[in-house]
């Protein structure tokens, strides 16, 4: 039987997309079809004319690309302007390596600065580190009847992609540590000497640890031996019972002490080129904006171009603790849309792609301060019109570090470029930049803290409800910058009626109330004076620390009450879209969303704030064991080493350089030909013959320093075989 002819029409599908009358029976896809839709019955194509290839259909333009005329599609297409966000260009690997980010070229005599500037800021966290390693240093040098230069410390084998944990306070090992030579048992040196301390008051717990958080305890039977050693722990405890915990070191000898010592010679050195308060600096801390209310007061005299100037101001506000708020950072953005259709359809990603497809998200209901599950359309359409429950009551979720498990870059691709195009002060927050952000600083080899950036999405709603969309007062354990990419008014309407007083929220997103951190001693202590006026304190098993434990929000009664019996108030602003918060390490913060908002955070880690991420990991690592929230994070012991390793090492290449230019040396010749020895004194006969002709025009610092290699070189001329004075 011949099977009906079929029309022309019937060849296509229902969609009118796809032709299949192709010899190997794949479909492909008219030229008059839609590029978003894949379409051509849902009205009027429009053409690019300047890549001649792309069609958009009256109906997509309208629906998703709103700031474009059809004049300005005919010109340039969404495409040609790398803001298409069709399901295949928003899921495409490769479409961001074509798209370069602007940033701010640093010259030499830049990066000399920089590099002055981060030892000498960082120089006091190493005197830190190098004091309590050297503490350690010298009970073993008494243990073994040596003196501490005597004392050869054992290398382990250490591979920096691992990640070396004590196993009493889970803080991360970053060099001296003791551990058994029979089993896998470590301890870091601060737990070495709570060990001690605690065995001198005669009892189990660290008194070192009590002043710190009262909550550090050591497990009990553990005594020390003869001599101040130090046992394994018992058997019982899943660890063997009966080895030394030795002393071991990952860098070779003294390198750290040595480390301090170059430092110190280059901090003294560039004393001069401290910095100072300018002007602009102090002019914008009162600033008012909008409603004119005294604290809402924060810096935004910051240009668009960020020179070095600019740079400077944010140093200064970084420095004192200051957040700084950087409006209409989107205007440097392509403009691809954040809206919430558009994040569904690149969140979710497709079956075609090598990452998985996310049909359900784990978010928190504000309710309850629970988890639970839900679908990802249903999420991001209750963005804009709300959820309600069972019950009719209204649900507030909030999706927090988004995505969990991979980095932004690898999901949102498109959205990824987008955002660093908008970041404010690149050189200290690019996760990338090596220049002022010390996070970058780890090898690329070696295991690296997970700063983000991250996605935030949060139902808002404008009137305080007691269970409001809201990040509850918390640490900024490093610095961190937020940016408003998108937000949009809920549809949802609650009949109460209070919210905070004198802020229009028809155009701010996100309320924000940033503490100072000289204020802290006294908010924990209203927090713990009051701690039962707050509903989440029933949830609560234990309040070891009333910030860290994340479980607070103080409202404006309570924040009226603070400055009532404590004289302090935190800086209460707006967060407008396109705004970029900055927030220094160790800034209490909390936000309330009077919208559904979506933010994108990424932390970064200062010069300037390194010594206060010290402070919070000391205090985190005070937690107790069982706390969720006890986990060394930031690794800022080996990051604070790295970057004032790195930044010595940049000044030893720089003054080598400069030496052999200001005094006319000669480039260093090949010496494949030439015995070792022979060309070393080559080498000195010239420094000495440049220095003695020369060195009067050189800087006092440079002169000593060449001095100091002149005769550094002489020794090992002197004590090496085959020289003249051996034979």
């Amino acid at each position: 039987m011949v099977p009906p002819k079929t029309h022309a029409s019937e060849e296509t599908s229902s969609a009118g997309t796809m032709q299949r009358d192709r010899p190997n029976g794949k479909r492909h896809r008219s030229d008059n079809n839609c590029h978003q839709c894949h379409r051509n019955d849902k009205g009027r194509i429009v053409r690019c004319t300047k890549c001649g290839r792309r069609n958009y259909c009256i109906s997509c333009i309208t629906k998703w690309y709103t700031s474009l005329e059809e004049t300005d599609l005919i010109e340039a297409c969404p495409g040609c302007r790398h803001i298409c966000n069709c399901v295949r260009c928003l899921q495409s690997d490769a479409a961001y390596k074509d798209l370069p980010v602007p940033g701010l070229k640093l010259w030499t005599k830049d990066m000399i600065h920089l590099s002055k500037y981060i030892v000498r800021v960082l120089l006091p966290s190493l005197k830190e580190l190098v004091v309590e390693q050297n503490m350690e240093r010298e009970e073993e040098a008494r243990i073994q009847g040596l003196s501490i230069r005597e004392l050869q410390l054992p290398k382990v084998n250490f591979n920096h992609n691992d990640e070396l944990q004590c196993n009493n306070c889970k803080t991360l090992i970053f060099d001296i540590h003791r551990s058994c030579m029979n089993c896998s048992y470590k301890l870091c040196v601060s737990c070495c000497s709570e060990a001690r301390d605690a065995s001198s008051q005669g009892n189990g717990s660290s008194g070192a640890a009590s002043r710190c958080l009262g909550n550090v305890n050591l497990p009990s039977g553990w005594e020390l031996m003869e001599k101040g050693k130090i046992a394994c722990l018992p058997g019982d405890m899943g660890v063997c019972g009966n080895g030394n915990l030795e002393l071991n070191s990952i860098y070779p000898g003294h390198w750290l002490s040595e480390l301090l010592m170059k430092a110190d010679a280059i901090a003294k050195v560039s004393s001069s080129d401290a910095f100072e308060d300018s002007e602009g600096a102090q002019s914008c801390l009162r600033s008012a904006r909008g409603n004119g209310t005294e604290n809402e007061t924060l810096c935004r005299a910051v240009s668009q171009k960020e020179n070095i100037d600019d740079y400077s101001h944010f140093q200064w506000h970084l420095s004192n603790g200051e957040p700084v708020n950087v409006p209409d950072v989107l205007s440097r953005t392509l403009g691809l849309s954040w809206e919430p259709m558009v994040m569904w359809r690149a969140c979710r990603k497709s079956r075609q792609t090598d990452h998985s497809r996310i049909l359900d998200l784990s978010v928190l209901n504000c309710l309850n301060w629970c988890e639970e599950r839900i679908n990802i359309h249903q999420f991001f359409r209750g963005y804009v019109d709300g959820l309600s429950d069972r019950e009719g009551k209204v649900k507030i979720l909030a999706l927090q570090g988004w995505p969990p498990a991979e980095t932004f870059q690898e999901r949102l691709p498109r959205h990824f470029v987008e955002f660093m195009r908008c970041l404010p002060f690149r050189h200290y927050t690019d996760p990338q930049a090596r220049e002022l952000n010390m996070g970058a600083k780890i090898p690329n080899l070696s295991h690296k803290p997970d700063l983000g950036p991250k996605m935030c999405i949060n139902y808002g709603v404008n009137q305080e409800l007691g269970f409001d969309s809201v990040t509850n007062l918390q640490y900024a354990l490093s610095d961190r910058v937020s940016v408003l990419m998108h937000t949009t008014a809920s549809s949802v309407h609650v009949s109460q009626n209070i919210g905070e007083q004198g802020f229009d929220d028809t155009v701010g997103g996100a309320l924000w109330d940033i503490f100072r951190r000289q204020d802290v001693p006294k908010l924990e202590d209203y927090l713990r004076k009051h701690c039962w006026e707050f509903r989440c304190i029933f949830s609560l098993q234990q309040m070891v620390h009333p910030i860290h434990e994340k479980a607070f929000y103080l409202t404006v009664e309570h924040k009226r009450k603070l400055k009532e019996e404590y004289g302090i108030e935190p800086r209460t602003f707006l967060q407008r879209q396109g705004d970029a918060v900055v927030i220094p390490a160790g800034c209490p913060y909390q936000i309330r969303y009077l919208k559904s908002c979506t933010n994108v955070v990424v932390n970064f880690m200062s010069p300037e704030g390194v010594c206060e991420c010290l402070r919070l990991s000391k205090e985190y690592r005070c937690l107790p064991h069982n706390h969720k929230f006890k986990e060394d994070k930031l690794q800022v012991k080996q990051i604070t080493l790295h970057a004032i390793s790195q930044a010595v090492q940049y000044w030893d290449t720089i003054i080598v350089k400069t030496s052999r230019s200001v005094l006319k040396l000669p480039p260093i010749p090949s010496s494949e030909h030439k015995p070792a020895f022979e060309f070393m004194e080559e080498q000195l006969e010239i420094m000495k013959s440049g220095l003695q002709k020369e060195g009067h025009t050189l800087p006092a610092n440079l002169r000593a320093e060449l001095e100091e290699r002149i005769q550094n070189l002489h020794k090992r001329i002197v004590s090496g075989p085959g020289s003249s004075s051996s034979q």
